[in-house]
């Protein structure tokens, strides 16, 4: 079953998206229960930069979709398309938001990475990820640097500063896409975790 992490990744690495459908009586199952999919139920149809056609519930901001697949399983005309006309895809890093884990969490860092088109230093800054800054094209520069999500507020901040105006030297611009405290979570048991516990309680 996936994760709604990994739900999300499949949705932001697609290539495109066609949102708004409506399910036919019989038409899907769910893949985590097996059970047939209401008749009217809104989905949307994902095709992923491996040539895949995915069904998700929900629109593509949706948090809480989940994966659906045909009845039947037949290939549809998309999937047989892509058989007889594989393309060769250009490697081109797509802006993908990192979706840090309870490991990483408890590790305490995360590697994040950034492109930028190679020819123009003034072109817009995005982040990526590890597959896609390995798989590097030629048309981009990159960077990676570790980011502390986890600890003492003011440890992070200092530390996550640090290597915002290291980065900032080559990737000018940067700066203006993060921020110390960005993912940051307060260690359990912490003094800012239990003082953010307090403030809950004070204000349910």
């Amino acid at each position: 079953m996936l994760s709604k992490i990994q739900i999300q990744r499949i949705k932001r690495n697609s290539e495109r998206v066609v949102q708004g459908s409506l399910s036919r009586f019989r038409e899907f199952l769910y893949t985590d229960t097996n059970s047939f999919v209401k008749p009217g139920t809104m989905y949307s149809v994902y095709y992923t930069i491996d040539k895949k056609e995915v069904y998700f519930t929900g629109f593509l901001d949706s948090r809480n979709s989940r994966k659906i697949v045909k009845v039947g399983g037949g290939k549809t005309m998309f999937e047989v398309y892509s058989k007889l006309n594989p393309t060769q895809r250009e490697n081109y890093p797509q802006n993908v938001l990192p979706f840090p884990t309870e490991k990483d969490y408890l590790r305490g860092s995360i590697t994040r990475y950034f492109a930028q088109k190679a020819n123009d230093s003034n072109s817009l800054i995005f982040e990526t990820t590890k597959d896609m800054y390995d798989d590097k094209s030629n048309l981009y520069r990159y960077i990676q640097f570790d980011w502390v999500i986890s600890g003492i507020k003011q440890e992070v901040v200092r530390e996550n500063l640090i290597t915002i105006n290291f980065v900032n030297t080559d990737f000018m611009g940067i700066s203006k896409l993060i921020f110390p405290l960005q993912f940051w979570r307060p260690s359990k048991n912490s003094p800012d975790y239990l003082q953010k516990k307090l403030s809950l309680l004070k204000n349910p």
